[in-house]
């Protein structure tokens, strides 16, 4: 009976006769106990006859009384004639609607209270029922000042007939002492009317508690009741777990029959159920033909209830594990087997059964252990695979042969047509029904029609789980099957879709098996299935659906290690490092900053493998809602190349919710100069995805870096996620210096903004003019220099202050943008109201007309950032089409032809609300709309924050947008950059964006330029610096500046003048570039050919030829011919000069060389008069004035 205790069972003939005569005298005993004589006095304790009204006003805390849940109904009526048995009255309860449970309606008798330590109280009562065909309602004794911990109880049987019940005695322990007990009726499960009278409560005598209990009959091997200790039952918990595990194993609370039985206590879960288990004493197998059973009485609390591990181990082979069976607990007592069929090889051995309670938390009681072999096994079994966990159980069922209401739900969409029929005999596969569900209009998307059964709880996060069903289809009567997808949502996070998986049905009946593996983070999680089958049109017949809990999936092994001899192919050209994390972590390390959230890393780690077999794994569990308080260090990187580098950081990705309700998790990449106490250079927030995408982050190191030490961080305490990270790549790439870059801005802007010309003037007969003193001056450059502009509404300006406003701006600019007035919030803010918004713009464009400004640019769109409140953000997305197409016509053919350029949508890369809502089509049939109202205007895309980042992740994001803009046929005519600088001008990453721009080959145009938080002195330094910059880039061809003054600005110190309308030294510089620096201004003397040759800026010029009283002036355009527009500035061959003509009104003007004699003199004057009398009856054409005629040299 001990541990060892089997061995000392001997098969001869003396001790089976002693042990015969040993059982006989035991059970003699027993019928001898005095706990069981006949004659036992009894006390009327309680007794209910509802004669009285004591025993029904419920205003009486001694009356009866009830109590039940909502889903069901029960009216008690009390007294009542017709429930009578004895005397006039009784109590009838019916339940109209029944209830899920049980108790979830009852009602309970006065309480009453034990007065001694042992006591035993008998119930008796006469009931009978009506409605129902059997009804076996429960009656349980609960302790009040316990939280209602049940003492005892039992079900009883109620018939059609009154009956006299007489319930078995519940016996009460000395913690009920002095307690309030409660005696509930549980009635709720059936609807039924129940009929009560003559309800008394007896209670008995117990002189003294139960002896111990009698030895065993044979074929016991083990026997253990709790009465005389433990005997050698111990709890085993693991060194080192983190769990919680104690236990009393001679504890009254755990008695079944008798005094005392083993608890044992769970106040924390273990890692693993095994970690915290209750052994048992070791039996002896001594027969390997008999079936071996451990039967046990259990009940535990606890939530979720719960379900211990019953495992045999072999003791004399270390342990190893033989089988075992789960059990499932309740809150009542109940008798559990465990049956054992050993191979022959443990014959002799000794074997140890262990209840493995870690896995879950609450209180457990077991009582009356005992292991018998008494019946055999035949034929003798062959010896068993040994499992590394229990063998598969079925946690959810249907075959629908019992279908309970509710367990299948379907749903569709109104623009498709779904029937299911839940009991279909032309669905069964075996039995008689199956599920039968006809798709006979498909629907716009599969998960539009579904159809769902109740949710199964998974019990653990370390097992697998295998949804196996047998099904057929039929689509559009062809027969040719169908795939509908099976998708696993988490019922407590919204139905999130945990997985899914097409499944490719045929006409023939085919079982299909689906397996999941639950995270560890999802565990307690209640899981959903779900067939959506909205994408095909036809029918499909389900049935035999079962969900088996299985051997825990694991991952592929790692790939071997690869021996240090083999040699690897050399990284790709300017490739510094790969970061594979195969077999080692490469360098990379992790730090949090603080402790308000939780998160751990696995490096390397086969679940974040994405090329190979291992990656970096991360889960943050709990987010730290700062982004850096939780770090990835990863290798440093070393600039040795003496020039200014761009450091490309690649990297695969990707990342998974905890619930579905988490914002989209991100990653901050930042880069930390080492050498300059941790300052950061840069940083980029990276938006991850739950697939695999590579993201790259670029930054420009100038030459200051050389040699220090550049780590990357990634910071990743934001979100709540598991992140998996693979295949890093540090690549270098030598570039220019950009200060360097702009000492040889002159010379670019000589090549690209400035041509060679030769301007000609004849007179009205066409002959060169020799005489005279001519003047080229420019007027207007070619290139666009603007300013942003206000109508006269949106300045928000008195009448004085926005003439002098309009008046400033016409003083430095030539052309300007519209940033607001036109912005569908503003021009538009509610539907069809724009006759103040278009009067205002029309004002504006007549005062530019005025001033002569060729170039007027205006801006329409920004996803719905600026207006929140704007009635387009409340429109549904068909809806907003519509009104979006009709907006953009309405607008651009009223303004057509006098507003040049278009800004169509600005800030598509960040302000995304649109587009997230209603897809990037929106986007492209925004510019196709504006094109087809205006064919003429430029559209340009507009975008912000690419050339001031220290990055060059917006820039290089802004190229691929542009670049699968012209891909997808999009009218995009430009390139649209917000240039709004914070302090000083990087001039190698303005240069450097640009070159990224210009790989587009589509104009770059600067909206919206401004410099801030700088000193006048230092702001006009810096805006020269960039517009010099801007000007030589070929890519730029147009810039605009944002608000010229600084009243009422949002850049604070960005304008040209002052609040008090003084210039800053920012005009001064403006007017010094473009009025003295790039200007033109010839004055020559008239040669034999009547040319003027110069090189000049390209635009508008004023001329005037002046003879004396006479004068010839004008206006002219000197542009680059149309093939020199496009033409790369790095090419410096000399251009040829354009020849532009000018005709002058004046007369010919005759010349004759003073060599010449008289008479030479008289005849050459005849011929020439001849000559020019027949030219001019040939060559007769009307004056053309002053105005120019502009025409080529080959023209003329």
């Amino acid at each position: 009976k001990g541990l060892k205790g089997a061995n000392s069972i001997s098969m001869d003939a003396a001790t089976t006769k002693q042990r015969a005569l040993l059982l006989a005298s035991s059970l003699l005993v027993a019928v001898r106990a005095p706990w069981d004589v006949t004659a036992v006095q009894k006390r009327l304790v309680l007794d209910v006859t509802f004669e009285t009204s004591k025993d029904y006003d419920i205003t009486s805390a001694y009356a009866v009384r009830g109590w039940n849940t909502t889903e069901g109904h029960m009216k008690i009526t009390c007294p009542s004639a017709i429930a009578k048995h004895g005397g006039k009255y009784g109590m009838e309860v019916r339940i109209d609607k029944a209830f899920t449970k049980n108790f979830h309606a009852q009602f309970s008798l006065p309480h009453f209270m034990p007065r001694m330590a042992h006591s035993a109280y008998q119930l008796t009562f006469w009931a009978k029922m009506a409605g129902a065909r059997e009804v076996t309602p429960e009656v349980s004794f609960l302790d009040v000042d316990e939280g209602y911990d049940w003492v005892g109880g039992a079900q009883v049987l109620l018939s059609h007939e009154w009956q006299h019940i007489a319930m078995e005695p519940v016996y009460t322990q000395p913690k009920h002492k002095g307690h309030e007990i409660q005696i509930a009726f549980l009635i709720g499960g059936v609807a039924a009317d129940f009929f009560w009278d003559d309800i008394q409560l007896l209670e008995l005598d117990v002189p003294s508690p139960p002896p111990p209990a009698p030895p065993p009959p044979p074929n016991f091997l083990l026997w253990l009741d709790g009465e005389i200790g433990p005997r050698g039952a111990q709890i085993v918990k693991r060194a080192g777990s983190q769990g919680e595990m104690s236990a009393d194993l001679s504890s009254q609370n755990a008695a079944h029959e008798g005094k005392y039985g083993f608890e044992v206590r769970v106040g924390k879960t273990y890692a693993e159920d095994f970690h915290g288990m209750l052994s048992l004493p070791a039996f002896l197998v001594t027969d390997h033909e008999r079936m071996y059973t451990l039967c046990f009485w259990a009940k535990a609390t606890g939530n979720p209830k719960p379900r211990p591990h019953i495992t045999f181990q072999d003791e004399d082979s270390d342990y190893a594990y033989i089988s075992g069976d789960y059990v499932q607990l309740s809150a009542f007592w109940h008798r559990y087997c465990v049956p054992l069929v050993v191979p022959y090889k443990l014959r002799g051995h000794n074997v140890v059964c262990n209840v493995m309670v870690g896995g879950f938390k609450g209180t457990y009681y077991f009582d009356e252990f005992q292991v018998t072999n008494d019946h055999f096994v035949s034929p003798p079994p062959s010896p068993p695979r040994p499992p590394p966990s229990p063998p598969p159980n079925v946690l959810l069922q249907f075959n629908l042969e019992n279908y309970d209401k509710g367990s299948i739900n379907s749903q569709a969409w109104p623009e498709g047509e779904m029937e299911v029929v839940v009991q279909s005999q032309s669905a069964a596969h075996t039995g008689r029904f199956g599920l039968f569900i006809k798709v006979s209009k498909r629907f716009d998307h599969d998960w539009h029609a579904q159809v769902s059964f109740k949710p199964f709880l998974p019990p653990d996060t370390q097992h697998g789980y295998i949804v196996s069903f047998w099904a057929r289809s039929a689509t559009d009567g062809s027969g040719q099957g169908s795939t509908p997808k099976v998708v696993f949502h988490d019922a407590d996070d919204n139905y999130t879709p945990l997985k899914m998986v097409s499944v490719p049905l045929t006409p023939d009946w085919n079982m299909y098996q689906v397996d999941l593996s639950v995270p560890s983070y999802r565990k307690g999680h209640s899981v959903v299935i779900a067939f959506w089958v909205g994408e095909f049109a036809g029918s499909y017949s389900i049935d035999d659906l079962e969900v088996q809990i299985v051997h825990p999936f694991k991952p592929p092994p790692p790939p071997p290690p690869t021996s240090r001899h083999v040699a690897h192919a050399p990284p790709p050209p300017g490739v510094v490092a790969l970061l594979g994390f195969e077999g080692t972590d490469d360098g990379v390390t992790h730090q949090q900053t603080a402790n308000n959230g939780s998160w751990s890393v696995s490096i390397p780690d086969a679940r974040a493998a994405h090329q190979g077999g291992q990656g970096l794994y991360v889960e943050v569990t709990k987010p730290f809602r700062v982004a850096n308080l939780a770090q990835l260090l990863l290798p440093r990187y070393v600039p040795r190349a003496g020039k200014e580098t761009l450091l490309h950081l690649s990297f695969y990705a990707r990342v998974e919710k905890m619930r579905s309700t988490d914002p989209k998790p991100t990653v901050t990449v930042a880069f930390l100069d080492l050498h300059k106490n941790y300052e950061t250079l840069g940083a980029e927030v990276v938006s991850l995805s739950s697939d695999w995408q590579m993201h790259y982050v670029v930054i420009d190191l100038k030459t200051v870096h050389v040699g220090h030490s550049i780590r990357p961080y990634l910071y990743i305490g934001m979100h709540a996620g598991i992140y998996s990270f693979d295949d890093f790549e540090y690549k270098e790439i030598e570039i220019e210096d950009g200060m360097h870059w702009l000492q040889r801005a002159p010379e670019r802007i000589k090549n690209k903004r400035m041509g060679k010309f030769e301007v000609t003037f004849l007179d009205h007969e066409d002959w060169p003019i020799d005489y005279g003193v001519a003047t080229i001056k420019l007027v207007r450059h070619g290139f666009p220099l603007g300013v942003t502009l206000k109508t006269k509404p949106m300045s928000g300006l008195n009448s004085a202050d926005y003439q002098w406003y309009l008046r400033t701006a016409a003083k430095h600019f030539w052309a300007g943008t519209i940033q607001k007035q036109l912005l569908w919030s503003e021009y538009e803010p509610q539907p069809g109201n724009v006759r103040e918004t278009q009067r205002a713009v029309e004002e504006l464009l007549a005062w530019s007309e005025a001033q002569r400004w060729a170039d007027i640019g205006a801006a329409l769109l920004d996803g719905g950032h600026a207006g929140k409140d704007h009635w387009s953000n409340k429109l549904a997305c068909k809806d907003l089409q519509n009104r979006l197409h009709e907006r953009l016509l309405r607008d651009l053919r009223q303004f057509h032809e006098r507003i040049k350029r278009y800004e169509v949508w600005k800030g598509s890369l960040v302000w995304r609300d649109w587009l997230e809502r209603c897809g990037q089509e929106l986007f492209y049939s925004s510019f196709r709309w504006a094109h087809q109202a205006d064919g003429l205007a430029v559209l340009l895309s507009s975008e912000a924050d690419v050339l001031n980042t220290l990055t060059l992740t917006n820039a290089e994001a802004y190229h691929n947008m542009v670049w699968a803009m012209t891909a997808e046929g999009v009218p995009v005519g430009g390139v649209g950059v917000q240039a709004r600088f914070t302090g000083e001008v990087d001039a190698s990453t303005v240069k450097h964006r640009l070159d990224v721009l210009h790989e587009l080959q589509l104009p770059v145009f600067i909206t919206d330029f401004s410099i801030s938080n700088l000193d006048p002195a230092k702001h006009a330094y810096e805006l020269e610096k960039f517009i010099r910059i801007a000007f030589s880039h070929p890519a730029v061809a147009g810039i605009t500046l944002g608000d010229m003054w600084d009243h009422g600005n949002q850049h604070p110190g960005s304008g040209l003048y002052a609040d008090n309308k003084q210039p800053k030294p920012a005009a001064m510089k403006i007017d010094d570039l473009w009025r003295r620096e790039w200007h033109t201004d010839v004055t020559q003397t008239m040669t034999s050919d009547g040319s003027v040759r110069m090189e000049a800026f390209y635009g508008l010029y004023a001329y005037e030829l002046q003879a004396g009283d006479r004068v010839c002036t004008g206006e002219i355009e000197l542009m680059p011919a149309p093939t020199d527009g496009a033409g790369d500035w790095r090419d410096y061959r000399r251009k040829e000069a354009r020849t532009f003509v000018v005709k002058c009104d004046w007369e010919g003007h005759m010349h004759f060389p003073v060599w010449g004699t008289p008479v030479l003199i008289a005849l050459t004057s005849v011929g020439c008069l001849l000559a020019c009398y027949r030219k001019r009856k040939e060559l007769v054409r009307k004056s053309q004035g002053n105005k120019p005629l502009r025409q080529t040299e080959e023209e003329a």
